[in-house]
């Protein structure tokens, strides 16, 4: 079964953006050993998503089912202990499960680009991250959701301009002004470490468009930027 090559995502900066709100969470709310289980399993969840997606959006093979099965059951494996010990963490799939209904559409429609279906997945980003802290707290903390999907949209859109949307100026434009707001908002705040790293994010998608990078380029640069974003959040 685990002699062929396993089916991921060559997104290597969604799942940046999917591991950033349980890192958060993590760092916020304080360590335990449940969160070894805990990123496990929605470290499988998240590669469960690709395969599963591909069964709508092109021709259904056996090998996507069989790799969605073998990343399901490991999610749910890894999540059996975090169940016995907060079943109550259950109520987040009330809210995660209507943004997949949102991403298997799009995908039916072979239209994962779609700029509604990204800002589903970064919402369940964030849901999985205030589902992390709620685990060991039984808290629930908006921050874990609203910084970090106010910072992914902004990328989002920085991206689109620099990819799919390179000839469409009305995009770097969104992106400019999105992350212009974004700072100055949190230039207002008590939070100045996540405003400097928005002026970084800012500079970036002023002046990278004129460098000419390709996707994998453009990919690459967004790591050194999310780890600033990571940075100054639990500064």
């Amino acid at each position: 079964m685990f002699k062929e090559k396993p089916v991921i995502s060559n997104q290597h900066g969604a799942l940046a953006m999917a591991i950033l709100p349980f890192i958060y969470a993590v760092i916020e709310s304080g360590f335990t050993p449940l969160y070894i289980f805990f990123g496990l399993s929605w470290l499988f969840l998240y590669f469960f998503s690709y395969p599963f997606l591909s069964l709508f959006s092109k021709k259904p093979t056996e090998r996507n089912k069989k790799w969605a099965i073998i990343y399901f059951v490991l999610s749910l494996l890894f999540a059996l202990p975090i169940l016995y010990s907060n079943p109550t963490i259950l109520q987040f799939l009330l809210i995660i499960l209507p943004l997949g209904l949102i991403q298997i559409y799009f995908a039916k429609q072979k239209d994962e680009r779609n700029l509604w279906n990204d800002i589903a997945g970064i919402l369940t980003f964030g849901i999985m991250g205030m589902a992390a802290y709620y685990l060991p707290t039984r808290q629930y903390n908006i921050e874990i959701l609203l910084h970090p999907t106010l910072f992914f949209i902004a990328t989002t859109f920085y991206i689109k301009s620099m990819v799919r949307e390179r000839k469409n100026p009305i995009y770097m434009e969104i992106s400019i002004a999105i992350h212009l707001l974004l700072a100055f908002t949190y230039s207002l705040s008590p939070m100045q470490a996540v405003f400097f790293a928005y002026l970084i994010a800012t500079v970036r998608a002023i002046i990278v468009p004129s460098f000419g990078l390709n996707v994998k380029q453009v990919g690459m640069l967004e790591f050194p930027i999310i780890g600033v974003f990571l940075i100054s959040l639990i500064w």
